[in-house]
């Protein structure tokens, strides 16, 4: 039977931000490490309850470190997806709120970094410290921008995916890059690549908020070979998950693009809280999850085969109450979200099985090929050289006719082999190229093998081994780790049967209590009937407060449902004048529904591919054998084109104009001059403007010269006429 887990939510609280600071807001959220508890001070009540208290699995306070934030909360996720299982871990919470610096923060400096890079370190030091288990570790990151699914390690990281469903596979991202890292280094540079993707805009609460939801997701593969000599494969998956702030309109003072933005970001966060509720209430026999792409991608992290951690982001000013209470809700309503959780053995999809199959291939191809190969043919043969002594003359002779006779014999074979030397030659010629032909064989057997030794290596080096040196260390880590983990549940099961004790222990004392008079008996019950008439306000006041949530998030549905009803009515509007009415039918026939991207798409149409007729082969239309001939003796007519059918290239215009060798007349030349000059004048009109102004009531009396040729007393330079009695402006020309 499969072991129930609840989800594991934990709350952290930042600091106030020196804006804040600078506005004099107040802090309203105390948080108490040691009961786990987040006490915030009610300052909409109406005096019933001064502060509400909720209650977490762990909590950290405006003082808290990132290590601190990673040790209590992600690493036991982590080391559960090492052994094979799933896990989640992600941040929720109000805009502006610090969920982007809780999973990635900063890397300078280096206690600053968030979960997602102390994650990376601890998954490669795992692995190091496993010598004998074979690792293979992808990663993928997407966005959820607009309802539209983008792939963030992708060049085209603008193209919108589709998201499926398969019963064997589950919820997953249609062509999503997978990319297969072997070092921390790889891990942060994918990092820093999607993030430099990613959507990120400025509000009025935050100068980098994210604009979309980010999943950035591990694939750990492990491969151990067991005591039946067969490897024994487990694939666990980790969720990195930044969700994209609530925000209000009202606040973020968003318009244009970041309302858009909102909106979507609203509504995805609002179904988010309707699966949990639903999850949680136990009546529900529907959970929403297709309401939304981010809780179909978060369906197994709620409610499936995951370990999860939620991790709520709070801020501590007052004006920030009805956001903070809303998320301190969904927190403590999701701790009792229930999981099934388990080890995800020898799965069908396993791609380290088909690395090993392809590494077990290639060896047995290499070790196949290393056996046939041909050695040298033949051996090398040595003659040895024998002196004979002769005593004897008769001998002698013997031995010369003999000679003689071998002579004879040589020159007789040496004409045969002159006669058969052009066949030999023929066969000299084929053996020449039947080495060759053996010499290219090799040479190609050669560079395959090479090849096959480099796809092997690469192969090899993608599956991550451990270090024997490493082993012992990485033991004691993972003991201290578990022994930890165990002190901390224990202690969390004695601090929830200390206050159930607490609880019965005042109810057999309030059972058991005697009074010494009536009148005590009547203060004593006085007592207790207004600790009820307290509780019951206090539960009037949380009831009434949830309405008010639900009120105002009601209306915030409603307005952004008028502002989609505005662009729906400006598309149809747009639709309606602008497009055809048969174009418009035409389109509409060609969309349906799709259930597995959950969207509209164009059909896909079935029709066999047209093929170009034989007589057109390697042309763009049919060519008949006359144009043929044509073509080829020459013939430039167009009519004989099998492409373009026109003429194409360009006519160059006549020339309308002819040079002019003449000398010009002195009209010509002074009208030349004064175009020439123009830039002097010019030049002289602007130092006349930064001079000191003469008013005259006659212009007729100005002389040219006396413009051109000012006189050294700059106060009496500048000429300008007043705007009084007939005076005229000044032209720009002289009348003779």
């Amino acid at each position: 039977m499969k072991r129930k887990e609840c989800v594991k939510v934990v709350v952290r609280a930042r600091p106030l931000s020196s804006k804040e600071i600078e506005e004099g807001r107040r802090r309203i959220v105390d948080v108490d490490t040691t009961r786990k508890e987040i006490i915030i001070q009610n300052i909409k009540g109406d005096g019933n309850e001064a502060q509400r208290t909720f209650v977490f699995d762990e909590v950290f306070d405006m003082n808290s470190q990132q290590e601190q934030v990673y040790h209590n909360t992600a690493l036991p996720i982590v080391e559960s997806v090492m052994d094979g299982y799933n896990g989640t871990v992600f941040a929720y919470g109000q805009t502006g709120t610090g969920k982007t610096h809780t999973m990635e923060g900063k890397n300078d400096p280096p206690h600053e970094r968030g979960i997602t890079p102390r994650t990376f370190d601890h998954i490669i030091k795992v692995i190091e410290g496993t010598p004998n288990i074979q690792f293979l570790v992808r990663c993928s990151y997407l966005e959820l921008y607009n309802e539209e699914i983008r792939d963030l390690l992708s060049p085209n990281h603008l193209t919108k995916l589709e998201l499926r469903e398969k019963p064997e596979q589950g919820v997953f991202v249609k062509d999503l890059s997978k990319i297969v890292v072997k070092s921390v280094a790889e891990l942060n540079e994918w990092l820093k690549a999607g993030r430099a993707n990613r959507k990120v805009g400025e509000t009025k609460m935050n100068q980098e908020s994210s604009r979309s939801h980010s999943i950035f997701t591990l694939t750990i593969e492990s491969s151990e070979l067991g005591a039946d000599l067969q490897q024994h494969i487990k694939s666990g998956k980790l969720n990195l998950v930044d969700l994209a702030g609530s925000e209000r309109q009202s606040k973020t003072q968003a318009v244009g693009v970041r309302f858009e933005e909102a909106i979507n970001i609203n509504l995805s966060l609002t179904t988010l809280g309707n699966v949990i509720t639903a999850l949680v209430d136990g009546k529900s026999q529907h959970i929403p999850y297709r309401d939304s792409k981010l809780t179909r991608l978060l369906q197994d992290s709620l409610g499936g085969n995951t370990k999860t951690v939620m991790v709520a982001n709070i801020g501590p000013a007052d004006y920030n109450f009805d956001e903070t209470m809303s998320t301190l809700r969904y927190a403590s309503r999701a701790k009792k979200i229930q999981n099934n959780p388990k080890i995800n053995e020898d799965p069908k999809d396993a791609m380290i099985r088909e690395f090993q199959e392809q590494i077990n291939k290639l060896k047995d191809q290499l070790a196949r090929k290393a056996g046939g190969v041909v050695g040298p043919n033949g051996q090398i043969q040595k003659i040895k050289e024998e002196v004979i002594e002769v005593e004897d003359d008769e001998e002698l002779t013997e031995l010369q006719q003999k000679a003689q006779k071998e002579k004879a014999d040589l020159e007789q074979q040496i004409m045969q082999q002159r006669r058969q030397s052009t066949l030999q030659e023929e066969e000299k010629k084929q053996l020449q190229l039947k080495l060759k032909e053996k010499q290219k064989l090799e040479h190609n057997l050669k560079k395959e093998q090479e090849n096959m030794h480099k796809k092997l290596q690469e192969l090899q080096e993608q599956l991550l081994h451990g270090d024997k040196m490493k082993e012992e260390s990485r033991q004691k880590e993972k003991d201290l780790l578990k022994a930890r983990m165990e002190l901390e549940e224990r202690s969390q099961q004695a601090r929830r049967q200390a206050e159930e004790l607490a609880k019965k222990e005042a109810m057999q004392v309030e059972q058991e209590q005697k009074y010494n008079s009536t009148k005590e008996e009547i203060e004593a019950k006085t007592q207790k009937l207004n600790n009820l008439i307290q509780k019951i306000k206090e539960l009037k006041s949380q009831a009434q407060e949830q309405t008010q949530f639900r009120q105002r998030q009601k209306e915030e549905l409603i307005e952004d449902n008028r502002e989609s009803l505005r662009q729906l009515n400006l598309m149809n509007l747009i639709i309606e004048h602008f497009i055809p009415e048969e174009e418009e039918k035409r389109l509409r026939e060609k969309l349906e529904f799709s259930e597995e991207q959950d969207d509209w798409a164009i059909k896909e149409f079935e029709a066999n591919p047209l093929k170009k007729p034989a007589s057109a082969f390697f042309f763009k239309r049919p060519i008949c054998n006359y144009s043929k001939m044509a073509i080829s003796f020459g013939d430039a007519n167009p009519r004989y084109r099998p492409e373009n059918i026109l003429q194409t290239d360009l006519d160059l215009p006549q020339r309308m104009t002819e040079d002019f060798s003449h000398e010009p007349s002195q009209k010509i030349q002074e009208v030349l001059n004064v175009a020439l000059n123009e830039d002097e004048e010019e030049q002289q009109m602007i130092q006349n403007e930064k001079q000191a102004n003469v008013y005259i009531e006659d212009p007729s009396i100005i002389n040219k010269e006396a413009i051109l040729n000012p006189p050294s007393n700059p106060n009496k330079v500048r000429l300008q006429s007043a705007i009084k009695k007939n005076a005229r402006r000044p032209q720009s020309g002289f009348k003779k």
